[in-house]
């Protein structure tokens, strides 16, 4: 009967060790599956993010090629009013010039 529950007893240790050791398997294979899901997960975020950056990119690139348009529609005005002003005042200026040079008075 010691031999038999010796047996037992080897026969018990041998299918823990061996429950011990698949346990020890599952889980490394277990966290390989982990990092590679994870390395996927955030391959796939960079991925996103990356065309997510470029959809902005190219929205703020067309709102400040808008802005620039309106910018230099609005400096082409101003310059077009300005030229318009100085050209109403030609007359006196000529006049005022004159009267600087020739020293004539001044008129009201």
């Amino acid at each position: 009967m010691a031999k038999e529950t010796m047996r037992a007893v080897n026969q018990a240790e041998q299918n823990a060790s061996d429950t011990v050791q698949q346990a020890k398997d599952e889980g490394e294979a277990l966290r390989r599956e982990a990092a590679a899901k994870g390395e996927q997960l955030v391959h796939a975020a960079v991925k996103e993010a990356k065309k997510r950056a470029e959809i902005l990119y190219g929205v703020a690139k067309a709102d400040g090629e808008k802005r620039k348009a309106a910018i230099q529609r609005e400096a082409v005005e101003e310059q077009e009013r300005l030229r318009a002003q100085a050209q109403s005042r030609q007359g006196q200026v000529a006049r005022e010039a004159e009267r600087i040079v020739l020293g004539h008075p001044r008129r009201r």
